[in-house]
C-alpha cells in the first residue's frame, strides 16, 4: 500500500527550481531532525552533569568515521543509480542497490567486531579523562552497535533520495529521530539508565526504523539484485572522495576535543561539543538540501545535459548563500540563551558560548563549499571533490590549528576552525569559477 502512496517526482521534469524544492525540501528536513536529535540528545544527557556529557562529546566524532563510510557508500549508489536512470537503465540501478546492501551488511558486522576489540585503545586514542573512564567503557559497545545500524540505515536514505523517493527518506528519519527523541527522557530518567539510556533510545528506534525500510525495498520496482563487483568502482569513484572527506572533518574533530581535553579539561569538552552541535544544526539542513538535489544534478549529466546542470548548481549556490547567511546570524544571538538550556554547568556554558562566537561566522562559508562539492560528486570529478572535501578539516585545518594553539592555546581551536572553513569556500569558488563543476564552462559562477 505505500506504493501507491508514493508519487515517484520525474527528475527530469523541466520546471527545475520546482523539482529541485520537491526534492532538497524533504533531504533538508530529514537532517534537520538529526541535527534537532543531536541537540535534545546532548540537553538530556547534559542535565546528568558535565563528566557524562564530556564522554558524549568525546565518543560522537568516533561514531562520524563509521557515518563516513555509510555516506561515502550511499552517495556513491545514489549518484550511479541516479545516472543510470538517466541513462533509462532501471535494472542497472537495482544492481546497483544490491551490491551496495551486500558491501554496507559485511561491513557493518566486520566493523562492530574490530571495535569491541579496540575498546581500550580507542577510549585512551580519545583522551576519555581517567573520571569518564568507567561510564565510556560501559556506553561503548551500545554506541558501536547503533553506530553499525546506522551505516546500513544511511544507505537506504541515500538510495531512496538517488530515486527522487526523498519524501521517504523524510518519513524515515522523522520516524527514527522522532521515537529517539521521545524515548531518551524514558531510558535516560525514567529506567535510571543515565548515559546508556540514550544509546538504547537510538538504538531500538533504529530497529523499528530499518524495519520500515525492509518492507520498503521489497517493492518489485526497486527491490535490489545481486550486482557484479564491476559496479563497485563507479561507486567508489563517487563516493571515495566524500568518505574522505567526512573521515577527515571526524580526525579534525576529535583532534579539536582531544585538544581542548588537554588544554582546559572536562567543561572545554562538554563546551566546545555543544558548540559543534549547535553548528550542525545549521549546517545539517544545508547539506541536506544539497544532497536531496543532487540526483537532479546526476540525472542531467547522465542525460547529457550538462546545460540543465549548471542551471540547477547556480539556484543551489544562490539559496544557500542566502539561507547560510540568515542561520550564520540567527546562530551569532541565540548562543547565550541556548547554551543555558542545554547545560547547567556555568563553565561549560561560557566556553560553549566563545566557541560559537567564531563558528556562526563560518556557517555561509561551508554552505558555499557542499554546494561545489555536491557538484563536482554529481559531475563523477572524484579527484576536485576530493581536493575540496579535504580542506575544511584537513590540509587546510591541520596547519593553521598548528601555527595558532601555542601562542592562543584554547581559544586558538575555534579560530582556527573557522579559518579553514573560510579559506576552503575561497577554493570552492574558485572551482566554480574556472567551470570545473559541469562539462561545460558556461552557466556556473559564483
Amino acid at each position: 500500500m505505500l506504493d501507491h502512496r508514493m508519487k515517484i517526482l520525474d527528475l527530469a521534469d523541466p520546471n527545475l527550481p520546482r523539482l529541485m524544492l520537491r526534492l532538497g525540501l524533504p533531504a533538508m528536513a530529514g537532517l534537520s531532525l538529526n541535527a534537532a536529535h543531536q541537540v535534545v540528545d546532548a540537553g538530556f544527557v547534559g542535565r546528568l552533569g558535565a563528566e557524562p556529557l564530556a564522554v558524549l562529546t568525546l565518543l560522537a566524532p568516533f561514531a562520524g568515521l563509521i557515518a563516513a563510510l555509510g555516506v561515502g557508500l550511499g552517495v556513491g549508489a545514489a549518484s550511479t543509480s541516479a545516472r543510470a536512470l538517466g541513462a533509462s537503465d532501471p535494472e542497472r540501478a537495482r544492481r546497483i542497490a544490491g551490491l551496495a546492501f551486500c558491501v554496507a551488511g559485511v561491513l557493518a558486522v566486520a566493523l562492530w567486531c574490530l571495535l569491541q576489540i579496540l575498546r581500550a585503545p580507542v577510549l585512551d586514542l580519545l583522551g576519555t579523562p581517567e573520571g569518564s573512564l568507567a561510564p565510556a567503557r560501559a556506553y561503548y559497545p551500545l554506541l558501536t552497535l547503533t553506530m553499525s545500524f546506522g551505516l546500513i540505515q544511511i544507505l537506504c536514505d541515500f538510495l531512496a533520495i538517488g530515486r527522487g523517493h526523498a519524501a521517504m527518506s523524510l518519513k524515515t528519519l522523522a520516524l527514527c529521530f522522532g521515537l529517539n527523541m521521545a524515548l531518551d527522557p524514558l531510558f535516560i530518567f525514567g529506567l535510571d539508565l543515565g548515559l546508556n539510556g540514550a544509546a538504547w533510545a537510538t538504538l531500538t528506534a533504529q530497529i523499528v526504523t530499518l524495519s520500515v525500510w525492509a518492507v520498503w525495498f521489497r517493492a518489485p520496482a526497486r527491490r535490489p539484485k545481486p550486482g557484479t563487483l564491476s559496479l563497485l568502482a563507479p561507486m567508489l569513484r563517487v563516493g571515495l572522495p566524500e568518505a574522505a572527506a567526512l573521515a577527515v572533518t571526524t580526525f579534525g574533530l576529535m583532534a579539536l576535543l582531544r585538544l581542548a581535553a588537554d588544554l582546559g579539561g572536562v567543561a572545554a569538552v562538554a563546551g566546545l561539543g555543544l558548540a559543534l552541535r549547535l553548528v550542525f544544526v545549521v549546517t545539517l539542513p544545508l547539506e541536506g538540501f544539497a544532497i536531496g538535489v543532487q540526483p537532479v544534478l546526476a540525472h542531467a549529466f547522465g542525460a547529457g545535459i550538462s546545460r540543465r546542470a549548471a542551471d540547477a548548481q547556480r539556484l543551489l549556490l544562490r539559496g544557500a548563500l542566502g539561507v547560510g547567511a540568515a542561520l550564520g546570524i540567527v546562530l551569532w544571538l541565540g548562543a547565550v540563551p541556548v547554551s543555558r538550556v542545554l547545560s547547567v554547568d556555568t563553565d561549560v556554558q561560557a566556553h560553549c558560548v566563545a566557541a560559537l562566537g567564531w563558528l556562526a561566522l563560518c556557517v555561509p562559508a561551508v554552505a558555499l563549499r557542499l554546494v561545489a562539492q555536491i557538484g563536482l560528486q554529481a559531475a563523477i570529478r572524484p579527484r576536485a571533490a576530493l581536493l575540496l572535501g579535504l580542506a575544511p578539516m584537513g590540509w587546510l585545518f591541520w596547519p593553521l590549528l598548528a601555527l595558532m594553539v601555542p601562542p592562543f592555546g584554547l581559544s586558538a581551536l575555534p579560530v582556527s576552525m573557522a579559518l579553514a572553513a573560510c579559506l576552503s569556500a575561497l577554493l570552492a569558488l574558485m572551482l566554480m569559477r574556472q567551470g570545473r563543476l559541469s562539462a561545460t564552462t558556461s552557466g556556473v559562477s559564483a
